[in-house]
């Protein structure tokens, strides 16, 4: 996923930039035809000039290298890399400017356009390394990574360093190098190999783990496999030796240059991924901007039925460890927390999750939302905030976490959702092991067309108040 997150967001840049282009040229037009007027005739020729500068824009832009992600260079180096990628460019349009004799493409246009266009995309450039920069720092949509290395990984290290914004954070770096420990080791956590990485791996909140040594122990890797695929987490290690990936069931893939082969248990198609992340964000806004009048209505309801508080606060366990609090509107009394050590005997559910059918600590307006699933609807907030999917296993409180199986931790894979395959299949009547299955199960096959599939299953339990 490495190599394909880099390819899918330097075509997006190219994409953006080439609509600056758009824009630049729009201004020289609008500069002309404000001082000359147009006719239809030029109107034309502005149209298919535009096609023309678009399509010859992408593919310079692409081919120069200019779409790439921001590296941590100087200012200088990005003005003549737009400078020789536009150069190229305004010989083209020169060219078919002879040829064609659009007035749109005159030469003082071009000229016009090709300056404005150059400060255009380095203002671009530096707004977005800005930006860029500013959410790296604040620790937004970054991965934390584990580094197994050796001597030799000192300039793969120093190229994670220097690229922040492909939003991969070391978390450690094992190793039993000294020089790695002297030269690093005031920055990062650098542990030694003896230590465990299962147990690591089952306690931390890691995403990823890179093994970058120069000397490759088979044994060795077999093993770190085996550990990061039994609970979802991502592996890559480095190769110097040429790869048909089209053997492999695990990509071998170029990160920078540098030969990969990545091993993964979860989802990790990266557009795909990126496509679902969108869809829940605005499927999340839609649906609390629909239904705020009747969230009011229930808000009010929980409130004139006991006086307690509206919302239901609780700390739970997202992706890979990471920990948040998810909201719920308020459906069992107050203190609901502090009777349930009372209640434990009468569990209904096995393993470490603790059910109910006639809880006596849920409310009158409780039972109702809990029938009809609305007392999930607040949880479009924690969407909106990136710490849930619209649809993905339930996310379990922390103690349920602990007493997991390991097999079982790979469940926290994926971002927790609001609805899942257990949700529209009984929930509580569905034994604890085979609820983790169906998680594993929608781990396996997920696909963005599962996920409206169990959308609208979800919706069907809604409606005809199929819920616990």
């Amino acid at each position: 996923m490495l190599k394909e997150r880099e390819t899918v967001i330097s075509k997006i840049s190219v994409v953006l930039q080439v609509l600056i282009t758009i824009f630049s040229f729009a201004i020289v037009w609008w500069l002309q035809i404000g001082i000359y007027g147009a006719n239809e005739v030029q109107l034309t020729e502005f149209n298919f000039s535009i096609i023309i500068v678009s399509s010859l824009w992408f593919i310079l832009l692409d081919q120069t290298g200019n779409g790439n992600l921001i590296r941590m260079t100087s200012g200088w180096k990005v003005f003549k890399g737009y400078f020789r990628a536009i150069s190229i460019g305004l010989g083209f349009l020169f060219a078919i400017n002879i040829l064609l004799q659009y007035s749109a493409l005159s030469i003082v246009n071009l000229i016009l356009f090709t300056t404005i266009n150059i400060v255009f995309l380095n203002i671009y450039r530096y707004l977005l390394q800005v930006f860029v920069r500013y959410f790296r720092r604040k620790g937004y949509n970054s991965r934390n990574i584990l580094l197994i290395a050796d001597n030799e990984s000192k300039s793969f290290i120093d190229l994670l360093i220097r690229n922040t914004d492909w939003g991969y954070r070391i978390w450690a770096i094992m190793t039993n190098s000294s020089s790695i420990n002297s030269e690093y080791g005031s920055d990062y956590r650098v542990i030694i190999p003896s230590k465990d990485l299962k147990d690591i791996l089952d306690h931390e909140t890691i995403d990823e783990v890179i093994y970058c040594k120069s000397q490759v122990n088979h044994e060795e890797i077999s093993r770190l496999i085996a550990d990061c695929s039994e609970i979802g987490v991502g592996f890559h290690h480095q190769t110097n030796v040429a790869v048909n990936s089209s053997l492999l069931k695990s990509p071998a893939t170029l990160f920078s240059q540098l030969p990969f082969v990545s091993y993964r248990t979860s989802p990790n198609n990266y557009l795909a991924l990126k496509t679902k992340a969108m869809i829940d964000f605005f499927f999340s806004l839609f649906v609390i901007i629909l239904t705020f009048p009747f969230l009011a209505i229930i808000a009010l309801a929980i409130k004139l039925d006991d006086g307690g508080p509206i919302f239901f606060k609780q700390e739970r366990v997202g992706l890979n460890g990471r920990r948040f609090y998810v909201f719920k509107f308020r459906t069992m009394v107050a203190d609901a927390e502090a009777l349930k050590a009372q209640l434990m005997g009468q569990n209904e559910q096995e393993g470490p999750v603790f059910k109910i059918a006639m809880d006596p600590r849920v409310t009158r307006i409780g039972r109702f939302l809990r029938k009809t699933s609305l007392d999930e609807l607040p949880q479009f907030l924690n969407v909106l905030r990136g710490e849930m999917s619209v649809v993905g296993p339930r996310p379990p409180i922390p103690s349920e976490v602990e007493m997991y199986e390991r097999w079982q931790i790979r469940r926290l894979s994926v971002k927790p959702g609001i609805t899942c395959i257990w949700q529209v299949s009984g929930r509580n009547n569905i034994k604890f092991e085979e609820w983790m299955k169906l998680d594993m199960k929608y781990i396996d096959n997920w696909s963005i067309k599962l996920d409206f599939i169990l959308v609208f299953k979800t919706i069907r339990v809604m409606l005809i108040g199929d819920g616990h």
